[in-house]
C-alpha cells in the first residue's frame, strides 16, 4: 500500500521534457527574413542587436522557420583572422642619449623578407614612449616606416597588482634587411631593453558591431574610483572592448572590468589602462581597452584614481563581434526567425559538419524585419503548484493524515493479535 502511494506522489510531482518538431505556439517573438535580390543557394543573415534581449545568453531559443518547419542553420562568431610568423633576426647598436632617445639596428640578415611589426621586450615599468621605426637595405639610405608608434607599460604593486604593457609597433609590410628604431625618452631614463623580435602579422579585423549603452556615473569615494556603470538593457549582448571619450587631459589610469546580470554581484573582467598626455616631452593617448567577452547586462569600468581627482568622462562605446548564422534558402519559400522559449533546447544539425565546405565570403547576406510579438504563441501554465499556491500543503497534509490512519491500523491489529 504504502509502495503504491509512493509511486502516485512520484508520478505527480516529476515531470519530463519531450522534445518533437517545430511548434510556434511555443516562441513568443519572430522576425521576418528580408531577402530581395539574393543569389546565392546559402545565405548569411548577422544577427541584430535587439535579438539578444529576446534570446538565452546561449542562443538556443534562435530557430530559422519556413513554410516547410525548421530550417537547419549553423551559428557562428565572426572573429578576426590572425597569422603571426616570428623571423630570425639580431638587434645591435644599441646606445642611448641620456634624456634624449634610444637606438639600435635590426638585421634580419637578407632582403627580401616580410616582416611588418617589431616587438621590444623591456624589463622596464611605468613608461611611454614614442617610437620611429625606418627600413633600409644598406644602411646608407633610409626611409620612414612609422614615425608614431607608441609603446607603453603600467604596473601598480600595491595594493592592488595591475600590469598592462603594448610592446608591438606595427608598420606597413616591408622587406628591408636592416630597421632602425629610435625610442624618443623626452627626458626620461632609457628603457631596459633585453630583446627584440621581428615578425610578420597577417590579420583580417573581426566584423564589430558598437553599443553605446545607457551610463551612470558614480564616484566611489572609499576605494576613490571613478565607476561607470553601463546598461545593455538585457543579458545576451556580446561585448568585448570599450572606448572612453573626455575633454580631460594629462592623466594615467587603470581600469578595472566588471559584469553582472544583476548590478549586486560583480565579476571581475581584469584591467584595461588609459591615459592622454600633452607635454613637450610627450604627446599621446590610449582611451580604448579590450577584456574577455561578456555577454551580461551591466558592465562596470572602475577609474582608479587614488589620489587624482577624477577625469571628465563623456560617454562610453562599447564594441562586440558580430553574430552571424548561415542557412540554405529556398527562394520559393518565406523564413522567419522565431525568437524566446525558455524550454528550448540548442538544436543539432548537419549543416554544422557540411557548413566547413561553404565559402562564407562569397555567399548573399539577408536582412530582418522589426522583431514582433508571435500571433500564435501560447504562454506555457505554470505547474499547478505554482498558480495553486495551497495545493501542495494540502496534499502534504492528506498523506500525513493517510500515513497517520494506516499507522494507526497497524498497531491496532497488532494488539488483536497479541490479544488471542
Amino acid at each position: 500500500m504504502l509502495v503504491r502511494i509512493f509511486l502516485v506522489l512520484s508520478v505527480f510531482f516529476v515531470a519530463s521534457a519531450v522534445y518533437a518538431d517545430f511548434d510556434s505556439e511555443r516562441w513568443e517573438f519572430r522576425s521576418a527574413i528580408r531577402d530581395n535580390d539574393v543569389r546565392s543557394k546559402y545565405v548569411i543573415l548577422e544577427l541584430p542587436s535587439d535579438f539578444f534581449s529576446h534570446l538565452k545568453a546561449d542562443l538556443s531559443d534562435f530557430r530559422v522557420v519556413n513554410q516547410g518547419g525548421e530550417v537547419p542553420y549553423v551559428a557562428a562568431v565572426e572573429g578576426e583572422i590572425e597569422t603571426r610568423m616570428y623571423i630570425p633576426a639580431r638587434f645591435f647598436n644599441l646606445s642611448s642619449v641620456v634624456g634624449q632617445d634610444t637606438t639600435f639596428v635590426v638585421d634580419v640578415g637578407q632582403e627580401g623578407v616580410l616582416h611588418s611589426a617589431l616587438t621590444i621586450e623591456t624589463t622596464s615599468e611605468n613608461f611611454r614612449r614614442n617610437v620611429e621605426i625606418e627600413g633600409s637595405n644598406d644602411q646608407q639610405s633610409w626611409r620612414m616606416l612609422n614615425s608614431g608608434g607608441q609603446v607603453f607599460d603600467f604596473t601598480v604593486r600595491d595594493p592592488r597588482y595591475v600590469k598592462v604593457t603594448i610592446n608591438d609597433v606595427s608598420y606597413p609590410e616591408a622587406t628591408f634587411r636592416y630597421l632602425r628604431v629610435r625610442i624618443l625618452d623626452q627626458g626620461e631614463a632609457p628603457l631596459r631593453i633585453n630583446a627584440v623580435k621581428l615578425s610578420r602579422q597577417v590579420s583580417a579585423p573581426a566584423h564589430e558591431v558598437s553599443y553605446s549603452p545607457e551610463l551612470a556615473i558614480l564616484q566611489n569615494e572609499e576605494d576613490r574610483t571613478t565607476d561607470l556603470v553601463l546598461d545593455l538593457g538585457a543579458d545576451g549582448i556580446p561585448n568585448r572592448n570599450a572606448r572612453l571619450t573626455t575633454a580631460s587631459i594629462n592623466f594615467s589610469r587603470a581600469v578595472a572590468v566588471y559584469e553582472s546580470s544583476d548590478k549586486k554581484e560583480w565579476h571581475s573582467l581584469g584591467h584595461g589602462y588609459i591615459f592622454s598626455i600633452d607635454t613637450p616631452k610627450f604627446k599621446g593617448s590610449n582611451l580604448s581597452f579590450q577584456y574577455p567577452e561578456s555577454n551580461k547586462r551591466y558592465l562596470k569600468l572602475s577609474i582608479i584614481n587614488y589620489d587624482d581627482r577624477p577625469i571628465d568622462i563623456g560617454g562610453v562605446t562599447l564594441g562586440g563581434v558580430v553574430r552571424r548564422v548561415l542557412f540554405q534558402r529556398d527562394p520559393a519559400k518565406e523564413y522567419y526567425v522565431y525568437l524566446g522559449n525558455p524550454k528550448a533546447r540548442r538544436p543539432q544539425y548537419d549543416i554544422e559538419k557540411i557548413s566547413q565546405y561553404v565559402d562564407a565570403d562569397q555567399l548573399d547576406r539577408v536582412e530582418t524585419g522589426p522583431v514582433e510579438k508571435n500571433s500564435s504563441y501560447i504562454p506555457i501554465k505554470p505547474p499547478l503548484t505554482e498558480r495553486s499556491p495551497y495545493v501542495l500543503p494540502l496534499i502534504l497534509g492528506l498523506v500525513v493524515v493517510l500515513l497517520a490512519f494506516l499507522l494507526l491500523r497497524l498497531i491496532l491489529r497488532t494488539r488483536q493479535t497479541n490479544s488471542l
